[in-house]
């Protein structure tokens, strides 16, 4: 008898220290973004399991062409079952007091959710750690003027995105990040670098956070529905 409870005790603190491990353990994510002219490539590394699992994808996103300035893009495209001669049909249907109010209904709900889902996000978004965070746009035209004016909006558009960043990541350094204008050249290249962390103990609180909310939102919305067919049968 005391041995099979020290045998349960052990299988109880080697799962506790797994779980623990676990709770602890780092998801790595390092994103390599280069673009120059109209060629496109992402380069994704995850690095967890304390450095034992490594992943890397390096995603050539577009191909251009020299010889015939052509752009190599993969598309799908559905196949239409409508024919050409096929008349349109028109739909006509009254709307309600009734129908008005179930409207602003739903988008109050819908409201609801998105600040909701926001909120649970943020709390996440601040686990983030950004290591390193490295910007570079090299940006010019033949016209002296129109790449002032260009390099001057770049450099908006990334303070904006570099202030809202900060404001829901941690940076761990402080994000270098820079515009180059080339004058009297057409040049159009960017380099983006960056690497980022966190727990999965974080990331699980957060899916258990989603998970709550979404089935709150499905309990409440189930209660809507059932009290609308209420009203629909008094009528």
């Amino acid at each position: 008898m005391e041995e099979v409870s020290t045998v349960l005790y052990v299988w109880i603190a080697a799962f506790l220290f797994l779980v623990i491990l676990l709770i602890f353990m780092k998801v790595t994510i390092s994103l390599d973004y280069s673009h120059a002219n109209d060629n496109d490539h992402i380069a994704v590394k995850i690095i967890t399991l304390y450095g034992i699992v490594r992943l890397k994808k390096d995603i050539p996103m577009v191909k251009v062409n020299t010889e015939d300035q052509t752009i190599d893009i993969r598309e799908k495209k559905m196949a239409s079952t409508k024919t050409p001669n096929q008349e349109k049909e028109t739909m006509h249907k009254k709307v309600g007091k009734r129908d008005v109010k179930e409207i602003l209904h739903q988008m109050e709900r819908i409201t609801k959710e998105i600040v909701d889902l926001n909120r649970i996000m943020r709390k996440f978004f601040i686990h983030i750690k950004i290591v390193s965070f490295h910007w570079s746009t090299w940006i010019g035209f033949h016209d002296a003027a129109l790449t002032g004016v260009a390099a001057g909006g770049v450099w908006s558009v990334k303070g904006a995105l570099l202030a809202f960043m900060q404001e829901h990541l941690t940076f761990k350094h402080k994000p270098v990040y820079e515009v180059i204008p080339a004058f009297q050249h057409k040049v159009s290249q960017t380099h983006f670098a960056c690497i980022a962390y966190f727990r999965i103990g974080h990331a699980m609180l957060a899916a258990i956070r989603l998970l709550v909310h979404w089935l709150k939102g499905r309990k409440a919305r189930k209660n809507a529905s059932l009290q609308a067919t209420k009203n629909e049968s008094s009528v």
